[in-house]
């Protein structure tokens, strides 16, 4: 893997953003997604691999912003505690209950960048050679290689058997109810093309050597490995401050 990115300082970094989403507030959490987001145009290491990626990270984006504004109202209408701070077609929303659905969203958020960004940035191989060099079964890392490419490809998937059914014929798309129909007729070859290709990539991947254990390659610097000892040090010291104050308060 000289030729490729070192995962570790990326990993490091995602551990460092779980710890952030559980032990510090929920403003700061919210400051850190809006640097993933400017981190996802201005680092190199973040930029998502292929414009698919960059598609559905965006998309994602937009989701989310979307369920946290509404997680937010949701909290703010149901939690009665606090203050009226606004009045929406009637029904008040609490100071108390819109905090609170700010710090549940900013977590969420949180937590999901970070693994998103992690992922659409990473190559699927270079992630999988990483893990079989730090020691991962060959069996695990096969297993795992397969489901990863099953997600990555389900929608494009699904999308080419609806239009197979639209073709033949089939209602797919004349109402709710023709659409619960249809469902069955395509989740049946959805998941029967899915095992016959899992089968046929797993042997291909077997008879070219996968499973055979790779030799640990040594990185050209060790800038990385301090850059990894640093990140996780630095979560370590948030982690442990927060217990403090804890047992303290």
């Amino acid at each position: 893997m000289s030729a490729r990115q070192n995962l570790s300082p990326k990993l490091a970094f995602v551990v460092l953003l779980w710890v952030c989403a559980f032990t510090l507030p929920w403003t700061i959490q919210a400051f850190l997604c809006v640097l993933l987001i400017i981190g996802r145009f201005a680092i190199p290491a973040l930029r998502p691999g292929s414009p698919r990626s960059a598609r559905a990270f965006s998309r994602f984006i937009l989701y989310s912003i979307a369920v946290a504004t509404l997680v937010s109202i949701l909290n703010a209408a149901l939690i009665r505690e606090g203050a009226i701070v606004a009045n929406i077609f009637g029904i008040s929303l609490h100071q108390g209950g819109l905090l609170f659905g700010a710090r549940t969203a900013s977590r969420l958020l949180l937590l999901s960048f970070s693994i998103l960004l992690f992922f659409v940035s990473t190559p699927l191989p270079d992630f999988i050679q990483y893990l079989q060099e730090k020691g991962l079964p060959p069996y695990l890392a096969l297993m795992l290689l397969l489901t990863l490419h099953f997600l990555d490809q389900l929608p494009i998937r699904i999308h080419q058997i609806f239009l197979a059914q639209q073709a033949r014929g089939a209602p797919v798309d004349s109402g709710m109810l023709a659409r619960t129909k249809a469902l069955f007729s395509i989740l049946s070859p959805l998941v029967l093309s899915s095992i016959v290709e899992s089968i046929e990539r797993g042997t291909a991947l077997e008879l070219r050597g996968f499973l055979h254990k790779p030799q640990p390659v040594k990185h050209g610097g060790s800038h990385m490995d301090w850059l990894t000892l640093l990140v996780l040090s630095l979560a370590i010291v948030i982690l442990s401050y927060s217990i403090v104050q804890w047992l303290i308060g």
